[in-house]
């Protein structure tokens, strides 16, 4: 059986890393006695996963984490054991139980939305309906770590169509982004993009980024949610 958790990422806590993150909810199922299972081996790990990774400074109301446990339990045990042990800044959202055999979500994990507000002192109308009819727009995503070497992708395979509102100060963008085997986009490279190759007046220091929603999509397309609709 495993254990799946729709959790948040709030403002007080959007700077720790993917890595702080997910060390710190490893403790709080600890803490929380939870009966997760571990791997074999001399350095055994837990079967514990994040559905994706989240971009530094980005909060969120929907990140996904599932646990493989070792004996069944009931749902409302174990989200009020993990609940009264998270961390300030982590909540629980909602939460269900699945078969062994359901696919991960991780695999499952198919397009991101966001939510921007970002300081912008110019009309951004025509350069964001530039951005909608160019076919195609390059960006080479540079590694941040000493391996690998730079990916040039097309952003527009990743995030089609965009909304937003300026109100002569404030940009207030939501978009789709599309997640795939291969990997995806940060919605602050995004932001480089329309700054850097579309000549938007953003401030990007001062952005503020949520990422609203983390789904699958079915046969035909259409969203999925990750979660059954049990709700904490």
């Amino acid at each position: 059986m495993k254990l799946r958790v729709q959790i948040t990422k709030e403002r007080g806590i959007r700077f720790i890393s993917h890595l702080e993150y997910q060390k710190t909810i490893e403790k709080a199922i600890r803490r929380a006695r939870i009966p997760v299972a571990y791997s074999q081996g001399f350095n055994p790990h837990m079967r514990f996963s994040l559905a994706s990774a989240l971009g530094v400074g980005v909060t969120s109301q929907c990140e996904f984490m599932e646990l493989k446990l070792r004996e069944e339990r009931p749902l409302t045990d174990l989200v009020e054991a993990l609940s009264a042990n998270l961390p300030m800044g982590i909540h629980v959202v909602a939460a269900d139980l699945a078969d062994d055999k359901a696919p991960k979500l991780m695999a499952r994990a198919a397009g991101a939305s966001y939510h921007v507000s970002v300081p912008c002192s110019e009309d951004p109308a025509a350069a964001l309906r530039t951005y909608e009819i160019t076919p195609e727009v390059t960006f080479t995503k540079e590694h941040t770590k000493s391996k690998g070497k730079p990916r040039t992708i097309d952003v527009k395979d990743f995030i089609s169509e965009l909304h937003y509102a300026w109100d002569g100060k404030a940009l207030e963008l939501t978009f789709d982004c599309k997640i795939t085997p291969t990997g995806s986009m940060k919605a602050r490279e995004f932001l480089q993009v329309l700054r850097e190759q579309f000549g938007l007046a953003l401030n990007l220091d001062a952005a503020d980024i949520g990422r609203t929603d983390l789904y699958a999509r079915d046969d035909g397309g259409r969203k999925v949610p990750l979660l059954a609709a049990s709700r904490a």
